[in-house]
């Protein structure tokens, strides 16, 4: 069975993380972004409140039967969203992952490893 990845990152990297999904997958992983395709724009897509905690809920379900959650930052960039679906992920004791430091004292403390998107391929030792 795969081990599955779900990504966190804000919908304004849609494209980064729909290639990051296909890297993971090359990468034998099963990689999870519910909604990816909710909109072919990067931005958030919720039309109202009811919209986007489908789709927070939707995340957290991925979380759940996640074997890691891999936070995707450019910029080191964490949004509310990603900042909720981390506390989420520490709660369930998931490893955690980020692409490179947010600068954030109480966020860096999280990660298990920083991964870089140049370096997927070390997922593979983590596994």
């Amino acid at each position: 069975m795969k081990p599955k990845i779900v990504i966190g990152s804000s919908m304004k990297n849609r494209s980064l993380i729909k290639e990051t999904l296909s890297d993971l997958e090359a990468l034998g992983f099963e990689s999870l972004f519910p909604n990816i395709d909710a909109s072919m724009e990067n931005k958030d897509v919720a039309e109202n409140l009811e919209q986007k905690a489908g789709f927070a809920r939707d995340h957290y379900k991925a979380i759940d039967e996640a074997d890691a959650v891999y936070f995707i930052l450019p910029k080191g960039y964490m949004g509310s969203s990603c900042k909720i679906e981390l506390g989420y992920s520490i709660a369930l004791k998931k490893p955690i992952y980020f692409s490179e430091l947010t600068g954030e004292f109480d966020l860096d403390c999280y990660p298990k490893k920083i991964i870089s998107l140049d370096e997927l391929d070390l997922f593979n030792e983590e596994f």
